[in-house]
């Protein structure tokens, strides 16, 4: 039986307990197929409450992609005009440090100064701060964001993915 956890503002929680409970299924499903369902919930209803399965956070695909698209337009993590962490998310800063195999370099400004350009950003999926590329770090039943990385190694490296996809 799965077990979920709510966490956020008291209006997002509410919002989020009434989208999820109306999927009972949730907590028999496998965890990650469970994971995965919640993701699209997540997306779709816009939840901004973080979602834990069974004490593991469920990841808004959205969210992140959204983020990493500003990072590539931009070129950099921050703002140079406003020299504040502008560009990268907290969301998806958490995700990087939290699941993606990099250590905490004390706050969002430490991530920064170590990964300040979309170029260091690419670098890092391909090979993490424990030497693997960020996929490979995932453990199978983090289904959320093994889909996540997915899609941002696509977008990260779209004539690996072109060619990959042709050898099929």
């Amino acid at each position: 039986m799965n077990k979920i956890m709510y966490f956020g503002s008291e209006n997002d929680i509410t919002k989020a307990v009434a989208v999820i409970k109306k999927h009972k299924k949730l907590r028999s499903m496998k965890e990650g197929k469970a994971r995965l369902e919640i993701q699209k919930l997540i997306d779709k209803h816009n939840l901004k409450t973080s979602i834990l399965l069974n004490g593991n956070t469920v990841w808004s695909k959205k969210r992140i992609l959204q983020n990493l698209e500003r990072i590539m337009k931009h070129g950099t993590l921050y703002d140079e005009d406003q020299k504040k962490p502008a560009i990268l998310s907290h969301y998806f800063h958490q995700f990087l440090h939290q699941v993606c195999g990099s250590m905490n370099h004390g706050d969002i400004w430490g991530w920064i100064h170590v990964y300040p350009t979309a170029e260091d950003l690419k670098q890092f999926f391909k090979k993490n701060e424990f030497g693997k590329s960020v996929l490979e770090w995932l453990p199978d039943w983090h289904t959320d964001a093994r889909e996540i990385v997915q899609e941002i190694m696509k977008k990260l490296f779209p004539f690996q993915h072109y060619m990959e996809t042709r050898r099929e």
